[in-house]
């Protein structure tokens, strides 16, 4: 009978056991979405409304950004609990479903304004 021991081996030969990161992952999460909302309340209350939706759904792409780094650097999680990555893949997903409700239009009307201000 052998044995298989999970985890990824040192450059010494040594194997390292997986990291039971705890409640990292969803405080991160929980984190990012309490941030977006507040910014989400803020920046309508102080930028023009076209510019909502942009502003809010690049926070939440920046958020998924820092998290996947988390997941990089963090690979030794336990894939049985809720990891880095699957707060980086939900940020993005969230993200780009807001980024999808950003009329072209808009987008255009703010290049333009962008430019007449020049």
């Amino acid at each position: 009978m052998t044995w298989k021991i999970s985890g990824r081996r040192k450059p010494g030969g040594a194997r390292r056991p997986r990291i039971d990161v705890g409640i990292g992952p969803e405080l991160t999460f929980a984190g990012a979405t309490l941030a977006s909302v507040a910014a989400w309340g803020a920046a309508k209350q102080t930028l023009q409304p076209d510019l909502v939706m942009p502003a809010i759904t690049t926070l939440i792409l920046v958020f998924a950004a820092c998290s996947a780094v988390l997941a990089w650097r963090n690979r030794d999680e336990n894939p049985t609990r809720v990891t880095y990555a699957d707060v980086a893949g939900a940020l993005t997903l969230i993200g780009l479903f807001a980024t999808s409700t950003i009329d072209p239009d808009q987008l255009v009307r703010i290049v333009a304004n962008g430019r007449s201000q020049d």
